[in-house]
């Protein structure tokens, strides 16, 4: 079930022809049927084929950070089951729990590779170099027969999955489902200052607004203290602070908004449209109030995260799925918090949020040395399938829980066991997939559950489907991104004019930003 190293293959696939030939010879020219346990095939047959045809398991040998070789039994119980399903034998290669990246890197150097292959993105050079050098093989004619597969995953997944744009797919997508985050609020805070909660929580820009203002000013906590801020934000990754609003202030990432100088843009790069001044001083607005907690510019997301947590903040963006959880942790130390999930509507009255990226979440590869790629994809299209998600989802009977009265009852320990097969795949349609059951009570996920199907829906896909221009990767291109992100960030903070954002946009086309919206514009309109 699990290896340290690859077995050698083509040592084993040699004494499997030496035997094929020996059953020839033993049947002496007769034309009586060949046995169940020695076919006749066909030159050049490989043993997995011959496996299958003779009853034995195929082996599919597995690279993933998934699993480990001390994993318990409850993470591991799932492989027996596809094993006896399906006629094969899995074996999940266990390589160190950290450094993961550095280990695959190793591997597809060393061209000793297994059957399947996890990569953590379909953009890391490690994915891009593994399909240029041909050690990834295209999925194509296996996919034709694996209608769950196609049915769960996002089509744009597919698309993105075309890395040589030559109409080869070359992975397995593990789907992420795309959803729109809205925000996390004190309710507790809202109730002791009487804020009425707006229908269907859903509020306006100028309610928001308000809102931040009270819980900045109004003493929300009753201490008496003017110690609490409306709204925490942060620096991300790309050290650039976050805009309190975007998605809500009409900014739904590259589409056609009908007023730009070019087809599809973002509003970043449109000198036309007024939707990223308007994020820029709104923020900025909000910031020079003091209704933004002022920490903000050098906190990362946990530390905005540890503020709001420490009632520091009262609002702050997160996923309707993690209320409960997050106010469950609250209340250990303040008993009083209660946790209410908003959103706020955009210019058009309809809450809208503009999400990035493929659907993905991580491919499975299947690599040149794989015996049976067919068998490979039926595994992972079996886990989709009504049988198989139903596994996926609630867990293995007497392993993950029990039956008690016709309900499942979880047993202590069944959250990790269910963790591993949800790292494994999704369905792109099924919102509960966020709430497991073995961490959730069928209450609470009944509660939750339209709240998260309502951020799913909300969600409008960016049609550059994570795609990113050559442009973008040359010196001239790449030093101006940096002083992009440190211009705006000073201008939310009020450090430079809002009116330098022309100047800013005219400098960023002048290095290679006219070149970025012209390629990404043809990769735009080669996929609609």
């Amino acid at each position: 079930m699990f290896t340290e190293k690859r077995r050698t293959k083509k040592m084993v696939v040699v004494l499997a022809s030496l035997l094929l030939l020996a059953a020839c010879s033993s049947n002496n020219g007769n034309n009586q049927q060949p046995s169940a346990t020695a076919p006749a095939t066909d030159a050049g047959s490989n043993l997995n084929e011959v496996a299958e045809e003779s009853g034995d398991p195929v082996k599919i040998q597995i690279m993933a950070n998934v699993l480990a070789a001390d994993s318990p039994d409850n993470q591991k119980a799932f492989i027996d089951v596809i094993n006896k399903k399906l006629n094969v034998e899995l074996d999940f290669l266990a390589p160190p729990a950290s450094g993961y990246e550095e280990q695959l890197q190793l591997t597809l150097v060393s061209g000793d590779l297994p059957d399947v292959v996890f990569f953590p993105s379909e953009q890391d050079e490690i994915f891009l170099n593994a399909v240029n050098d041909g050690a990834l093989i295209p999925l194509n004619d296996y996919l034709e027969k694996s209608s769950n597969l196609m049915s769960y995953s996002y089509e744009h997944s597919w698309e993105a999955l075309k890395t040589l744009r030559d109409g080869n797919v070359y992975g397995i997508p593990r789907t992420s489902i795309t959803r729109y985050d809205g925000f996390f609020v004190r309710k507790d805070w809202m109730d002791s200052l009487g804020i009425e909660m707006p229908e269907n929580n859903e509020f306006t820009v100028e309610q928001f607004t308000d809102l931040l203002r009270k819980f900045s000013f109004d003493d929300p906590d009753g201490n008496k203290q003017n110690d609490t801020y409306g709204y925490g934000t942060y620096l991300n990754a790309s050290k650039v602070l976050e805009p309190v609003l975007v998605s809500e202030l009409g900014h739904l990432g590259w589409q056609n908004y009908g007023a730009g100088e070019y087809t599809y843009t973002l509003p970043e790069y449109d000198r036309n449209s007024d939707i990223y001044p308007n994020i820029l001083q709104y923020t900025r607005d909000a910031y020079k109030e003091g209704i933004i907690d002022p920490d903000s510019p050098i906190n990362d997301i946990d530390a905005a995260s540890d503020r709001f947590s420490r009632g520091i903040t009262g609002v702050i963006r997160g996923f309707v799925g993690q209320v409960k959880s997050r106010q469950d942790k609250m209340q250990e130390t303040n008993p009083n918090a209660e946790l209410v999930y908003v959103t706020v509507k955009g210019p058009d009255g309809e809450v809208k949020g503009g999400v990035y990226g493929t659907g993905i979440w991580g491919v499975w590869a299947i690599t040149s040395e794989a015996e049976n790629p067919q068998k490979v994809v039926e595994v992972f299209d079996y886990l989709l399938s009504d049988e198989g998600w139903e596994m996926v989802s609630n867990g293995i009977e007497n392993i993950h829980y029990k039956v008690e009265g016709g309900k499942k009852v979880y047993m202590e320990d069944a959250s990790r066991g269910l963790y591993t097969l949800r790292s494994i795949v999704r369905r792109h349609d099924d919102p509960s997939f966020f709430m497991s059951p073995a961490s959730y009570s069928q209450e609470a996920i009944k509660e939750t559950l339209p709240a998260i199907q309502k951020s799913v829906d909300a969600a409008v896909a960016s049609l550059d489907q994570g795609y990113t221009p050559p442009a973008a990767r040359q010196p001239d291109y790449m030093d101006y991104k940096l002083t992009w992100d440190e211009m705006t960030t000073r201008i939310m903070l009020g450090e430079l004019p809002l009116e330098q954002l022309d100047q800013i946009r005219d400098d960023w086309y002048k290095n290679g930003g006219e070149q970025y919206m012209q390629e990404m514009n043809a990769f735009i309109e080669s996929i609609q």
